[in-house]
């Protein structure tokens, strides 16, 4: 029988080359290995979308198959980066059991520097749309370009679901984080990721063109639905790359998603010390010496009839 309410888990994770690094004696997999611990702890995952995973092809793909046996979860096809040498995916997450696929492929193939997902699951009868992105990293205007085809998923479009919510590294800030103060704490040569080019030639301030698109288009923030603020995803990894920043971003959008809790798992209090540590089991967990990103967390209520306004 179909209950009125249900809730998900939806995790996202950049996992920086797969989890795999080489030294003098080769390849292996110990922050792989670490990942799949964390993931298979985590209790109730419903949705994975990850990022990055370098090399998980080889092996007959045993890597996707590890994750999934040790998650319980089911996986999509994974997608090959469009740029680079073949080696780079990213792969969808579900669990079968209470989220029945209808449909999924990849959105707009070509068109997205890492690709991006696009599936359809029906849960207690209601439809959710599930988007998974990996945004270009080389400058606003590339995310700009890959926005517009995200932006038009912000309300009914088509036969697609209402309901919907993407999970994505943006590869670029949110709306809320500060500035710097100093430039100088961003590397110079990295500069053209992040700030907008002015008329004269010069940098200006946060290119924040895509994720305006995308909000203006109907997509809601669910940190605008959360009072406390989660801590930064990116920024303790590289030492020429201090600026602590929410790279790795969710968007929710229909009239039956209730955000209950949006947070970044496996910050210590000691990253980002001025915005508080949330009050939860894993507060005290550390994970910046598993990838060069934090998994963030968002759980959400999907409601079998509209409770709210549309985006």
């Amino acid at each position: 029988m179909a209950t009125d309410t249900t809730e998900l888990d939806l995790l996202a994770w950049n996992t920086l080359t797969g989890g795999i690094d080489r030294d003098d004696r080769g390849f292996h997999d110990y922050r792989f290995e670490q990942q799949i611990d964390y993931l298979a702890s985590l209790p109730g995952l419903d949705f994975l979308w990850i990022m990055e995973g370098t090399d998980w092809h080889l092996g007959d793909g045993r890597r996707f198959k590890d994750l999934a046996d040790a998650t319980g979860l089911a996986a999509l096809p994974y997608m090959t980066s469009r740029v680079g040498d073949g080696r780079n995916h990213s792969v969808l997450y579900y669990r079968a059991e209470k989220a029945r696929l209808v449909t999924s492929g990849e959105l707009a193939r070509g068109a997205f520097h890492h690709g991006a997902m696009r599936a359809v699951f029906e849960v207690d009868g209601v439809r959710l749309l599930l988007l998974g992105a990996h945004l270009a990293y080389s400058n606003g205007a590339a995310r700009l370009g890959e926005a517009q085809f995200l932006a038009d998923y912000g309300q009914q479009f088509d036969s697609w679901p209402e309901d919907g919510v993407l999970l994505m590294d943006a590869n670029g800030p949110d709306r809320y984080d500060p500035e710097p103060e100093d430039w100088s704490a961003v590397p110079r040569n990295l500069w053209h990721r992040y700030r907008k080019m002015l008329p004269d030639g010069s940098f200006g301030g946060w290119d924040l063109d895509a994720p305006n698109l995308l909000i203006r288009s109907g997509w809601r923030d669910p940190q605008d639905e959360i009072p406390l603020r989660r801590k930064p995803t990116v920024g303790y990894w590289y030492a020429n790359e201090p600026v602590p920043l929410h790279l790795d971003q969710a968007l929710v959008t229909g009239r039956r998603i209730e955000v209950l809790d949006y947070r970044t798992l496996g910050a210590p209090q000691s990253f980002a010390p001025d915005i508080p540590a949330p009050d939860s089991p894993d507060s005290d967990l550390d994970l910046t010496g598993l990838s060069d990103h934090l998994p963030y967390l968002l759980r959400v209520r999907l409601h079998r009839e509209p409770v709210g306004a549309t985006g």
